[in-house]
């Protein structure tokens, strides 16, 4: 059986989530196809409506896997046994497959609900997940659950670099991250601390690089810019009302991967995950705040990074301090490598100049005959007598 999941799975179960007296009455029709080989002739199933043709590639291409739900769901029906509160169709399929990589490329339309399914961000093995073309405005905090992924493909979506969400570094093992053609100005600055990374690509976004030359020539005090709330979006922020809700923000704050520690039970984990994208998180300090209240934008470049020159990076920080504090020691370190790198240049053409003085001033070539010996300062034709050159 492959390892892969593909799109038109993942919008089966979305269907049958949304709809699942279709599942109860395909569940049906389908257990009575199956024959004694354990399969489904496809020429027994009938029509399928066109709404459904996932259905049908599931059919032709993954039918083991959609016959193996189907008799677990069915001998869990007659034993009178129900799905837990966590428990989906989609997830008792993710589960019994054993997933190891995801491609769910282009499986959204145009202004359809393109909002990932938490199940998803559940499986433990997956190891490569390709969301490309989508549309994706924003990455689920879940993300952070995914302990064994490699590789992240977000090419083409419209995320910014508020989208992003800070779980994304309890990916330790995350080494290949593709950010092209989305909406940055600059890439997260918790990718700093991410030293699995080996490859991050981030070309053709959104005003990238004037954002680039903008803020790496222009008076380095401008790379800390004030934030003023955003009361639009701070009236659908719900406020604190519970002691749950105060210890996953003190939780948040910590930058601590909860999803992958046991202390923390699993309706908690839900619950911090939940309301992950409330927050800004200081990325100096260990403070969480709310997105109604003020903070600072802070732009600091590396160089080089992963074999790139002139990269930067935006963090958010909480107070005038914090900015400070990640500001200024990096602009120190952005100066000692442009100036490193100037001697490493000054230092190339030196040696490039001591080797073309030497060349000019030393003979081209030695000549030896049967007859006489000739330092010569330039080469010319040899004459009948056999003649060895060499070079010094």
């Amino acid at each position: 059986m492959s390892d892969i999941f593909y799109g038109f799975e993942l919008l089966l179960f979305k269907r049958f989530l949304a709809h699942p007296e279709q599942w109860v009455e395909w569940r049906g029709n389908l257990a009575e196809k199956i024959n004694d080989a354990g399969v489904i002739e496809i020429e027994d199933v009938g029509e399928i409506p066109q709404s459904l043709w996932f259905l049908s590639v599931a059919l032709h291409k993954r039918q083991r896997a959609l016959i193996q739900l189907i008799k677990y769901d069915v001998k869990r029906e007659q034993e009178g046994k129900f799905f837990r509160s966590s428990e989906t169709l989609l997830s008792k399929y993710l589960h019994l497959n054993q997933f190891t990589e995801f491609q769910l490329d282009s499986i959204f339309k145009y202004g359809e609900d393109n909002r990932l399914p938490s199940e998803i961000f559940s499986c433990p093995n997956v190891r490569k997940l390709s969301l490309k073309y989508n549309g994706l405005d924003y990455l689920p905090a879940d993300i952070g659950r995914m302990s064994l992924l490699e590789s992240l493909a977000l090419t083409n979506n419209k995320l910014q670099v508020q989208s992003i969400p800070y779980s994304l570094s309890f990916c330790s093992k995350l080494n290949t991250l593709l950010l092209d053609n989305n909406l940055l100005d600059a890439l997260p600055g918790f990718l700093l601390q991410m030293p699995s990374l080996k490859t991050v690509h981030r070309h053709g976004n959104h005003n990238y690089f004037k954002a680039t030359f903008m803020w790496y020539h222009t008076d380095v005090h401008y790379r800390i810019i004030p934030l003023t709330t955003n009361n639009d979006k701070s009236k659908d922020i719900l406020q604190p009302a519970s002691l749950e809700f105060w210890a996953a923000k003190s939780v948040i704050g910590a930058k601590k991967d909860f999803f992958n520690d046991s202390v923390f039970a699993n309706t908690l984990k839900d619950y911090i995950s939940e309301i992950y994208s409330l927050f800004h998180i200081c990325h100096y300090c260990s403070r969480a705040c709310l997105y109604n209240v003020p903070g600072f934008k802070v732009i600091t470049f590396k160089n080089p990074y992963l074999g790139n020159t002139c990269v930067p990076f935006q963090h958010w920080a909480c107070s005038i301090d914090c900015a400070r504090a990640l500001e200024v020691p990096a602009r120190n370190e952005q100066i000692a490598a442009a100036c490193e790198l100037d001697l490493k240049y000054e230092q190339y053409i030196h040696d490039c100049q001591e080797v073309y003085r030497g060349q000019r001033s030393s003979p081209l070539c030695v000549c030896s005959s049967d007859s006489s010996v000739v330092n010569l300062s330039r080469p010319k034709q040899p004459d009948t007598a056999k003649c060895t050159c060499v070079i010094s």
